[in-house]
């Protein structure tokens, strides 16, 4: 029997991000800062790479980031790397990565009113 191993173009990120944000901002605003972490540590190169934020969720500062399989490490770096945004300190730190958007919520839940739940399977 042969199998054929699909390779995943994307890897998704969940970071949660400290500080220089407040709940006004959106999903282009957190598009923003990324790119500018990227350029800042890239350049041009960097700043090239798509990564989309699929969701952003304000209260706890958690986003959901796709990421080119190929510049995982690069925006990994960038992003941990990051001390000042706006003139204010920030910090990301790197919750969780996966090649499946639904191994994420597997693990983890954000319910609506921010709280981070741990969940286990049976």
């Amino acid at each position: 029997m042969n199998r054929v191993f699909q390779r995943h173009n994307h890897c998704f990120l969940k970071i949660q991000i400290c500080g220089a944000l407040d709940e006004s901002d959106q999903r282009g605003d957190i598009k923003s800062l990324i790119t500018t972490v990227l350029t800042s540590l890239h350049g041009q190169v960097g700043a090239a790479l798509m990564v989309d934020v699929l969701q952003w969720l304000p209260q706890p500062g958690i986003a959901l980031l796709r990421v080119p399989h190929d510049g995982v490490q690069k925006v990994w770096s960038a992003l941990t790397l990051l001390g000042e945004y706006r003139s204010k300190p920030c910090a990301i730190q790197v919750l969780q990565a996966s090649s499946s958007l639904s191994s994420l919520a597997i693990d983890h839940c954000v319910t609506s009113s921010g709280d981070l739940l741990q969940t286990t399977l049976p």
